[in-house]
C-alpha cells in the first residue's frame, strides 16, 4: 500500500514538474526531482532511466553527485541507487 501511494504521488509530481518546466519560473525542476525521489525507491523502472541518463549526460551526473553529498541520509540512499555502477537492489 505504501509503495502504491509513493508511486501515485511521485508520478503526479513528475507530471506537474514536467508541465511547470515550460513556464519561465524553473519551479518545475524542483517538483520533478521531488517526484523522482518518491519514484526511485518504489519503482525499479524509474531508477533505470535515471541511471541511463547519468551514464550519458555528464553534467546531470555531476549535479546529482554534488547534490547527493549535501542531502540527508535517506535521500542520499535514494540517489546512490541511481549511480552509474550501482547494482539493482529491487
Amino acid at each position: 500500500m505504501k509503495r502504491m501511494i509513493c508511486r501515485v504521488i511521485g508520478t503526479a509530481l513528475v507530471l506537474m514538474g514536467t508541465l511547470a518546466m515550460l513556464t519561465p519560473i524553473p519551479f518545475g525542476l524542483i517538483l520533478f526531482l521531488i517526484g523522482l525521489m518518491f519514484l526511485i525507491p518504489s519503482t525499479p523502472a524509474a531508477a533505470r532511466p535515471v541511471r541511463w541518463i547519468r551514464a550519458r549526460v555528464r553534467p546531470f551526473d555531476t549535479a546529482l553527485s554534488a547534490m547527493t553529498v549535501r542531502l540527508p541520509v535517506p535521500y542520499r540512499r535514494v540517489l546512490r541507487q541511481t549511480e552509474v555502477g550501482a547494482p539493482d537492489y529491487f
